[in-house]
């Protein structure tokens, strides 16, 4: 017969034994998750402190936050991908290579291995943009649009910067799981996307070539009064080839390829190619801001800088004012005044002049013709005594009308003219490509410039003479001011077409830069810029994982 104690025995030992395997299994299963996620974290080169409770099955991880910014251009590891990136979540920054500090700690706690992940780094959103256009990034329009419209809230997966050869990502908008109210990125490269390297040009630089031999476009731009005075007291004037020696002197003196920065308020920093420590000043070209005209020059330089680089992938920093792409977009110039100017014929454009009678002239000459025979008929039907008389009288008279019928007509030609002038501002208005690319054609007729220049190139040469000259600085950024003033005002006024006609090589220039402003407009890579540049104003810092 089974006693009490066997039935406890055989029975109970069983029962506590069931008992304890959960908490033997938990144990066991914490043990485990904490080796492999020891494993994962080596495996991915992620420094942590890790604990385990084994009768919770809860594992504690401390993972160090770190803030990045990119390395120096010069290091070779700048333009090479990290050897051991982390494949975990939130370490999509691990593929390049990045100067670290680590500001704060990351606690985690897991009960699974697969929910492991690590912390988003901090990051300055416009280093992290300029370094990935250094690497040949294109931004995207839309993404920037809409992460501009709709901040935190843009939807995950918004691309922001696209693979320099195919449509594929780079920086994403990521989900919001690790951000504390901090925009959250996430990063994407593949090796095959690297074509770029410490010689490239990097973003927000741009190159500024010296005008080859021939192109003296810029010696033709020199003040003309002081040009005029100098000549009067050397009592010479230079001819072609002088002009050329002396042109070819200048860009000899001065003839290095200029690179420059461009911030979003203007120049940053430039040197000569051939000068690379030595920075130049260029006072004439920085943004003083203190109401002087320095601030124009750098402003119009700014302008066309960017609107000459943007289209070929460069610059990404200055954004062209929507003021100024008005200006460049409307049809602005009559097309009466390009005619007076002598840049185009008048069966080139539409009609805008009323025709001159001429049959009303020849009618009156005739009439005058007819008069003055009969009087001479006259005369000779006089006696002898009598004709020597009325012929000093006919003389004396017709000396009289000369001089009054010279007065009339010129004040018949001051009227017409006056005319012609007033139809001329009242005429059809013509785009910025037909006058940019008829002022082209009256540099290279007058000998300005090569027949093989093109307006790209024109816009280089004024770049480069901005640089070299403060005067022709000045002078350009003025015709540009006061084509901004006609346009907004209503059309041009005769005070406008006089300082046209006075500076009509400065007028043909100022119409380039408008052209290339212009086609900068339409391009994407264009009207990103302001996007962009509203983006890394709001967010300065973001989370990169």
């Amino acid at each position: 017969m089974v006693s009490a104690v066997d039935a406890i025995t055989y029975v109970g030992v069983p029962l506590a034994v069931l008992g304890v395997l959960p908490t033997i299994y938990t144990v066991l299963k914490s043990g485990l998750t904490l080796r492999e996620i020891q494993r994962t974290l080596h495996k991915n080169g992620v420094t942590a402190i890790t604990r385990s409770t084994l009768l919770s099955g809860i594992v504690e991880i401390e993972i160090p936050r770190r803030s990045i910014t990119p390395l120096d251009r010069s290091d070779p590891p700048y333009f090479e991908l990290s050897k051991s990136p982390s494949s975990l979540k939130g370490g999509s920054w691990t593929i390049f290579n990045w100067k670290e500090m680590v500001i704060g700690v990351k606690a985690y706690r897991l009960q699974y291995h697969d929910e492991l992940s690590q912390p988003q780094a901090e990051i300055d959103f416009e280093h992290l943009v300029a370094f990935l256009l250094d690497r040949g990034a294109v931004p995207s329009q839309a993404g920037f649009s809409d992460l501009r419209n709709s901040g935190l809230w843009t939807p995950a997966g918004t691309k922001l910067l696209l693979a320099p050869t195919t449509a594929d990502a780079v920086l994403i908008v990521a989900t919001s799981d690790d951000s504390d109210g901090i925009l959250s990125l996430s990063l994407n490269w593949k090796k095959e996307w690297d074509r770029r390297n410490c010689n490239s040009l990097p973003p927000y630089w741009t190159r500024i070539r010296p005008p080859q031999k021939g192109d003296n476009v810029l010696l033709a731009l020199e003040d003309k009064e002081t040009q005029a005075s100098k000549e009067e007291k050397e009592g010479i004037l230079e001819d072609d080839s002088e002009r050329d020696s002396e042109t070819n002197s200048l860009y000899s003196n001065h003839g290095s390829t200029v690179r420059l920065r461009i911030g979003s308020s203007g120049i940053d920093e430039a040197y000569r190619e051939d000068e690379p420590k030595h920075k130049l000043a260029l006072p004439h070209l920085h943004d003083k801001r203190d109401g002087s005209d320095c601030c124009n020059s750098s402003f119009w330089f700014s302008c066309a800088a960017t609107a000459l680089g943007a289209p070929q992938g460069g610059l990404w920093s200055f954004a062209i004012p929507d003021d100024i792409l008005a200006v460049a977009r409307r049809e602005t110039v009559p097309c009466g005044v390009m005619v007076l100017m002598g840049v185009v014929a008048d069966d080139e454009v539409p009609a805008w002049r009323t025709p001159h009678d001429s049959q009303a002239d020849q009618f009156e000459r005739h009439v005058k013709f007819t008069e003055q025979a009969r009087r001479i008929q006259e005369e000779m039907r006089l006696p002898p005594d009598q004709r020597e008389a009325a012929r000093r009288k006919r003389v004396q008279q017709e000396a009289i009308d000369f001089h009054n019928e010279h007065r009339r007509r010129r004040l018949l030609e001051e009227r017409r003219k006056e005319q012609e002038m007033t139809e001329a501002m009242t005429s059809r208005k013509l785009g910025i490509a037909v006058v940019a690319e008829a002022n082209r054609k009256w540099l290279i007729g007058k000998g300005y410039v090569k027949e093989t220049t093109t307006i790209a190139a024109l816009v280089e040469q004024i770049l480069f003479g901005m640089v070299q000259s403060e005067g022709f600085a000045k002078a350009i950024s003025m015709i540009l001011d006061q084509w901004k003033t006609w346009t907004q005002s209503g059309g041009m006024a005769k005070t406008h077409f006089q300082a046209v006609k006075e500076s009509q090589v400065l007028f043909a220039l100022a119409s380039c830069v408008l052209f290339v402003i212009k086609n900068t407009a339409t391009e994407p890579t264009g009207s990103v810029v302001s996007d962009l540049q509203e983006c890394l104003r709001i967010w300065r810092r973001v989370r990169l994982g």
